[in-house]
């Protein structure tokens, strides 16, 4: 993991404990922290002050992660794996694994965070993208189905709308809390 100054154009810090390609990053509140999941199994918290890796995050099986989401307080971390393709929860302050969403059959492609609630969505290879309260409850509340692979997921600003980027090159908005299917570009 490399980290770039924009103003120079400059890499200033490079992490390397990694042992296999990395497949996500994502930062940590205020930008204190970076995230990153890798095939290696492993999701890796670095710290941005200090330089060093603070928490190495693992499941109790070896699993390859392809995706990577962490709620708006920072504290909790999500990793979607190739196979099986699961959904690991874990806090980031104790590094402990919280629980194990299940419910795709293909690997998760893509995770994201509400800001305006507790929701988490994922998209996978099974040609949907689903809705999880991962703070409550390890099955999915919804279920969106998509014509082809769902490749990536992301929420609007406000929480209102679901964005799923589908192979077939086509855009999918949801509005999440009515359940239905708002339109495709």
């Amino acid at each position: 993991v490399k980290l770039w100054s924009t103003s120079s154009g400059f890499c200033f810090v490079t992490f390397a404990e990694h042992t296999a390609p990395v497949t996500a990053v994502a930062f940590v509140g205020e930008g204190n922290a970076v995230l990153s999941a890798s095939l290696d199994g492993t999701v890796r918290a670095f710290d941005l002050t200090r330089y060093r890796n603070f928490r190495t995050l693992k499941t109790l099986k070896p699993v390859q992660f392809t995706s990577l989401a962490v709620d708006g307080g920072g504290e909790v971390v999500c990793a979607g794996a190739l196979d099986p393709p699961e959904i690991y929860v874990w806090s980031l302050q104790t590094g402990k694994l919280l629980d194990v969403l299940a419910g795709h059959e293909g690997p998760i492609s893509g995770l994201a965070f509400a800001s305006n609630r507790p929701l988490l969505a994922s998209s996978s290879w099974d040609h949907t993208v689903r809705l999880w309260e991962p703070y409550s409850s390890t099955a999915p509340i919804e279920t969106f189905k998509v014509n082809v692979d769902a490749l990536c997921v992301a929420f609007r600003p406000d929480g209102q709308e679901l964005c799923a980027a589908a192979l077939d090159g086509q855009l999918y908005f949801w509005d999440p809390e009515e359940g239905i299917l708002k339109g495709t570009i």
